[in-house]
């Protein structure tokens, strides 16, 4: 009778323990939904510009991002690798990474004539204003806010 005790009681422990490692699976532990949308600027799709949805006041959960295409197009992600954007209010920044990548010094220094030659073309373009304007990517300037509802959804967004 012992024997058919212990059978039991190790039974019972091994279910315990399926049950507390089926809890432990992977999944987002946030209300999660899929945002997907455009950029553009005067009717035309921006390329290269990181979008980023940060969660407002209400919402609670992970940053989400998306880098767009050559159409302009941007799809979201968490940092975790989760498709979508948190369920709730969002301030979105936008970050120009082209602009980013040509004021990016080469590793080993350029040539006197090589940087002289950049610095002029920087200069004869330092005058036409960007393509994203700086309060865009400043969390307390942006004009940008949007409410993320449940259900895939689309969210173009407009630099002005």
């Amino acid at each position: 009778m012992p024997r058919s005790i212990n059978r039991v009681v190790l039974l019972c422990g091994l279910l315990v323990l399926a049950a507390i490692a089926g809890g432990c699976q992977r999944g987002p532990a946030w209300d999660l939904t899929a945002v997907e949308g455009t950029v553009t600027k005067d009717g035309r799709p921006l390329r290269g510009v990181q979008v980023v949805f940060l969660p407002d006041t209400d919402a609670v959960g992970p940053r989400s991002t998306g880098l767009t295409d050559e159409a302009g197009h941007y799809r979201l992600r968490t940092g975790n690798g989760d498709d979508g954007a948190v369920v709730g209010k969002h301030r979105i920044l936008i970050f120009d990474l082209e602009a980013a990548k040509g004021r990016r010094r080469p590793a080993h220094g350029p040539q006197l004539p090589e940087f002289a030659k950049r610095l002029e073309e920087q200069g004869k373009t330092a005058g036409d204003a960007p393509r994203v304007p700086p309060r865009y990517g400043r969390f307390n300037e942006t004009p940008l806010r949007v409410d993320v509802q449940p259900g895939a959804q689309v969210i173009d967004l407009e630099v002005k």
